[in-house]
């Protein structure tokens, strides 16, 4: 079973999605910062990051590091400026099926 990192400050959001990507037979921790997945980023299959309520300074340079380890996936605002060429952004609004299938495709693709 692969892996899903589930990082956001919303609990709404990484309670949801982590509950629909079990069903979709996948293992997902979820975590409220990205400080708090240091132990847990070895062996998982992609990340999930939900920029709401963070400032970029607080985790662009620590994603882009995970960026270079791990697919990455990030749910950013519809008019937010992100500088990651790694990973893959989602626009808000968005529906937790257009989640799970980006997820899909990142960790397919990954050698």
């Amino acid at each position: 079973m692969k892996t899903v990192l589930v990082v956001g400050r919303e609990w709404k959001f990484r309670a949801l999605l982590r509950a629909q990507l079990r069903e979709e037979g996948y293992e997902a921790l979820a975590f409220e910062t990205l400080q708090d997945i240091e132990a847990e980023k070895v062996g998982a299959a992609a990340l999930v990051f939900d920029t709401a309520d963070f400032k970029p300074e607080e985790w662009q340079p620590q994603l882009t590091q995970l960026a270079a380890a791990l697919p990455v996936l990030i749910v950013a605002g519809a008019d937010e400026s992100l500088h990651l060429p790694r990973a893959r952004v989602l626009r808000r609004p968005i529906r937790l099926a257009e989640v799970v299938s980006a997820l899909r495709e990142i960790i397919s693709a990954r050698p």
